[in-house]
């Protein structure tokens, strides 16, 4: 009885953390993740066991990260204060320890970069196939070893195939073409179609357009194909997909023609005054590259307000920057319930605010050198 309670009061105790994991090494794949605090590194570790897809950049990298990384470039500031991880959030980025809190390393919403390690054996074990497929496509009247074309024999097992249904005809039509006379002209042709095949395979594969969680399965259960609610919750899965700069520029501005009710009303407001200076892109020593020290962590918002007033400002974070955030969510999700509040969580998710408080907006004005000197004051969310 008192070890059931003492678990219920430790739980009670444990907070929770939005932060985001790359997939395939791809900027249009950052997907959210909550998870506790007293979640470390290595427990990141299950996501890629556990989801039925594949993760990695291509086949030619190991399917499992060897550790993570996040990325501290600054990010873009969005319109309404929250960030969107801009195009060096890969390049810049520091190696973390597999047995460190997350929450204790990253702030809220940071972006968390698996490492994968490249499969060098099947790299150049699949270079090596594709060689010495074109070695023995030589047209034959330079081939060392003529007669021995890779396709032809393929082409012959598939005329074997055919036979082996009864496609006798169709089998004899393949075969007979295997042994009509060609002119040099015409192999070199076939032979310059033939590396064109190879590159676009190659291609296909090192790009990532195919990636198989396997490329072999050896038995039908090699491969987990299926996840439950339940593992999905332990994960801390949210299935929402952060956008990129442009998808919130394009999103954005949907977004507030319906606000207005249509482009007059948008224009009248001034919309596409704001839509031409949407945002700003964030530099060194601000946004998600401030460091993770106490005093960062600990400076209030009436500071930051403050320090908004003084030239050349930078966005410094805090804990309480992101309460702010919290703060403006919270008040325009207060009459929401149901469908229409997980649709306001995953567009904060995926956007970030979409309105703002006066303080938040003193903030951004700021930093994109502007003035703002109104009272606080949040905005309502008008819903169509």
């Amino acid at each position: 009885m008192s070890d059931t309670k003492k678990t219920t009061e430790t739980d009670s105790e444990v907070g929770y953390l939005d932060i985001y994991l790359r997939f395939n090494d791809d900027m249009e794949k950052d997907y959210c993740f909550q998870v506790k605090t007293t979640t470390v590194f290595k427990d990141l570790y299950k996501v890629f066991r556990t989801l039925p897809i594949s993760l990695r950049p291509s086949v030619f990298y190991h399917a499992q990260p060897i550790g993570f990384k996040k990325s501290v470039s600054p990010g873009y500031l969005t319109q309404d204060g929250n960030f969107i991880f801009d195009e060096d959030s890969q390049k810049q980025a520091v190696p973390v320890n597999d047995n460190d809190l997350i929450n204790e390393t990253v702030w809220p919403g940071q972006l968390i970069l698996p490492v994968w390690q490249f499969n060098d054996f099947g790299f150049y074990s699949f270079l090596a196939f594709l060689a010495c497929w074109l070695y023995t496509d030589l047209p034959d009247f330079i081939s060392p070893t003529p007669g021995i074309c890779l396709t032809n024999q393929m082409t012959k097992l598939m005329a074997w195939v055919l036979v082996q249904f009864g496609k006798d005809r169709f089998a004899e039509t393949l075969l007979a073409d295997l042994y009509d006379t060609v002119g040099v002209g015409a192999q070199c042709v076939f032979f310059g179609f033939h590396i064109i095949k190879c590159l676009f395979i190659f291609g296909f594969l090192y790009t990532g357009v195919f990636n198989p969680m396997r490329v072999f399965r050896l038995t039908p259960r090699s491969v987990k194909l299926d996840v439950t609610k339940e593992e999905l919750v332990k994960l801390g899965w949210t299935g929402t997909r952060k956008a990129t700069i442009d998808e919130y520029k394009e999103y954005y501005r949907e977004f507030k023609i319906n606000q207005h009710g249509g482009m007059i009303q948008a224009h009248r407001a001034g919309l596409f005054n704001t839509l031409r200076n949407l945002g700003v892109q964030l530099e060194s020593g601000e946004g998600y590259n401030t460091p993770l020290t106490e005093e960062n962590k600990l400076r209030t918002m009436r500071q930051i307000v403050e320090d908004a007033k003084k030239p050349d400002f930078k966005l410094k974070l805090s804990y309480e920057y992101f309460a702010e955030l919290g703060y403006v969510f919270a008040t325009n999700a207060e009459n929401k319930e149901g469908s229409e509040l997980a649709q306001l969580i995953k567009q904060y998710r995926r956007y970030g605010l979409l309105v703002s408080d006066q303080r938040i907006k003193t903030v951004v004005r700021a930093r994109k050198g502007e003035t703002d000197e109104e009272k606080p004051k949040v905005e309502e969310v008008v819903e169509e």
